[in-house]
């Protein structure tokens, strides 16, 4: 047996070529937490760890790369949090209150639909253009925002910015997997993830003075267009000269590194016929039309339509069978398919994509009703209701970093998704007693609660990702979680106005007769006092209001619950534990074994999974050492 322990003895039993190739399925044996990787040395070097196969970069340069991807995640927060103090002038603008929903969930739709085919793409195609087209996009649908005639024309820009915005934060979590050592990835992971935190800060304070001072519009041209605004410094500063996303593209387009898609160009080695099977175009149509219908459904049921209405159940049937033949076509495709079933039976990866899925609820209602809180019950201006939301945002911003640091110090995550869903759920359940004369003594103190509990615990499930699932699988491990969270989200909004405008409809006519409730749903959030001829309507009309949240809040306060439920099934691991180990487990295959001149030039497309597991198996009996 020959013992591999140095570069001479590596170069005997292999080629002088570099060999890299990562497994794409879950480890067997999670317990050991092995990359199975296969790693040569190159012109006899000695076999190296995980640290060796990642780009070069001067520090500037990854400080570069790093705030570009912060800012490329810039734009899908911001355009989520910004629109919150708008909605009231957007409704205003539109002389509808029924499509405000469709606000966000038209973007939703898309995001979420999208998750699952961007985890593929970016596993099979050139990181850096998937992820440039995908900033591209996302101005596009911008463009149709900001100039929008109509209702419609908006929330189609809306639905085309969310396929966008589908591929921006797994795009930059890809990058970071391919760019940092296991055990630094939570910190720079929180960094990233910590821009949502920010621009639900910023967010709403930069929409309300768009809106109050300008026009709502404002907050779409600002991504896109040159300007120059005396009113605030710091818009001028956001605004000018250079959109938003140019700067990302630019700083990508010189400053990004990958090293061949992560281990290989992908695009280079694999046949157009493989690509495309690779690709799984029936599954993406499948699961895309699915979330479509379901969300529709959920929109028109109970609102524009009863429940028991045919088209509503023609929907919800439609979208039921094609998700089941999505999931036999998953099945059939096995690691080929667009969401692999043995990646989604990882124990960590079910939970954490649950944990999402409700933890979005309560996440994506806030940012949406707060604001409606604050202007129609409150009857605080756009920018007044921004800053008031400070309150919820800065605390979130920095737990998330600091939480991210230090899971990246000591390694341990778990007790961070715990211990913070349980005091978001304590920070939901303060949300539910808001009343209208509630004051800032008392709802400030509620909001540092429910962010403290958020800012920890966010960003930890993709955390996990990295630490049970091989490299070669992280993207795919990325798509799911951030599906189910979008997915969550999207379903949240139109659960959330379903409940929101049939108990204000039905407080409207207890309280309120001869005021008909089409009328309070059509005149928006923000002009109330228009509908109310004395001070004694008005206050009637925003405990209808106030009504109508509480109920909302309710929900996500459940939601919060069952969030805390599935933080309880992610594995307790230690992130630089699993580095080491995955270091030390690095197999160095010989005898024979790897001699495949198709193998040697890290070519695994027609060699299944199962069998290169059995070849090291079996090597690892023989004549393998662990480096």
């Amino acid at each position: 047996m020959e013992n591999i322990n140095g570069g001479s003895q590596t170069h005997a039993a292999t080629s002088s070529s570099s060999i890299e190739t990562l497994i794409s399925r879950p480890n067997p044996n999670p317990s050991a937490n092995y990359d199975t990787t296969v790693r040569h040395g190159e012109g006899g070097h000695e076999a190296s760890g995980h640290d060796s196969s990642l780009p070069k970069y001067r520090p500037w340069e990854f400080f570069i790369v790093i705030g570009s991807l912060f800012l490329g995640t810039f734009l899908p927060a911001l355009d989520t949090t910004i629109i919150g103090t708008a909605i009231p002038s957007i409704t205003t603008s539109f002389h509808t209150l029924d499509d405000i929903a469709w606000y966000g969930s038209g973007y939703l739709l898309t995001l979420t639909a999208l998750q699952p085919s961007f985890g593929k793409l970016y596993k099979l195609l050139n990181v850096k253009a998937t992820y440039l087209t995908c900033v591209a996009i996302f101005e596009g649908g911008s463009v149709l925002c900001a100039a929008a005639p109509s209702s419609s024309v908006f929330i189609a820009g809306r639905a085309i910015a969310g396929c966008g915005a589908a591929g921006l934060l797994q795009g930059a979590l890809v990058i970071i997997t391919h760019s940092t050592p296991l055990e630094k990835r939570p910190f720079y992971m929180a960094i990233v993830i910590s821009v949502f935190g920010i621009c639900v800060g910023i967010g709403p304070v930069l929409g309300g003075t768009f809106t109050q001072h300008v026009s709502w519009r404002w907050c779409f041209w600002m991504w896109v267009t040159d300007t120059s605004l005396s009113f605030m410094p710091l818009l001028t500063v956001l605004t000018r000269n250079v959109p938003i996303g140019g700067v990302v593209m630019i700083l990508i387009f010189f400053f990004l590194r990958m090293k061949r898609n992560g281990q290989r160009e992908i695009g280079q080695t694999t046949k157009l016929g493989q690509k495309l099977k690779q690709l799984d175009i029936i599954g993406m149509t499948l699961i895309i039309a699915s979330i479509c219908c379901l969300l529709l459904a959920m929109q028109w049921g109970g609102e524009k339509l009863p429940w028991n209405s045919s088209k509503v159940i023609g929907l919800f049937v439609g979208s039921g069978l094609m998700l089941i033949l999505f999931f036999i076509v998953q099945w059939r495709l096995g690691d080929d398919a667009t969401l692999p079933l043995s990646i989604l039976k990882q124990r960590s990866i079910f939970s954490g994509a649950w944990y999402l899925f409700f933890l979005a609820m309560p996440t994506y209602v806030y940012g949406y009703y707060i604001p409606i809180y604050f202007q129609s019950i409150k009857g605080f201006s756009p920018l007044k209701s921004g800053v008031e939301f400070l309150a919820l945002a800065l605390p979130q911003i920095g737990l998330t970093v600091v939480s991210g640091a230090l899971a990246s110090k000591f390694g341990y995550y778990v007790p961070y998704l715990i211990s913070g869903t349980g005091i978001a759920v304590v920070g939901s359940a303060l949300l539910t007693m808001l009343e209208v004369d509630t004051p800032i003594q008392i709802w400030v103190p509620y909001f540092i609660v429910c962010a403290i509990g958020f800012g920890i615990s966010i960003n930890h499930p993709y955390t996990a990702v990295q630490a049970v699932l091989s490299e070669a699988d992280v993207s795919t491990g990325n798509a799911i979680l951030q599906f189910t969270f979008q997915l969550g989200g999207a379903l949240s909004l139109c659960i959330a106005q379903t409940v929101f405008i049939n108990r204000l409809t039905s407080e409207v006519q207890a309280t309120l007769p001869q005021i008909p409730p089409s009328i309070v749903v059509d005149m928006g959030a923000s002009n109330l006092p228009a509908l109310a001829p004395s001070p004694q309507i008005l206050l009637l009309l925003r405990e209808a209001y106030r009504s109508a949240i509480r109920d909302i809040f309710i929900f996500a306060l459940a939601a919060s619950c069952l969030a805390f439920v599935f933080s309880l099934g992610f594995e307790f691991k230690n992130v630089k534990v699993v580095a080491q180990e995955r270091k030390n487990a690095v197999y160095l295959v010989t005898d024979g074994k790897m001699n495949d001149p198709e193998k040697q030039n890290g070519n695994f497309s027609n060699t299944p999974a199962s069998s290169i597991e059995r070849e090291i198996d079996q090597s690892k009996d023989k004549n393998t050492t662990f480096v």
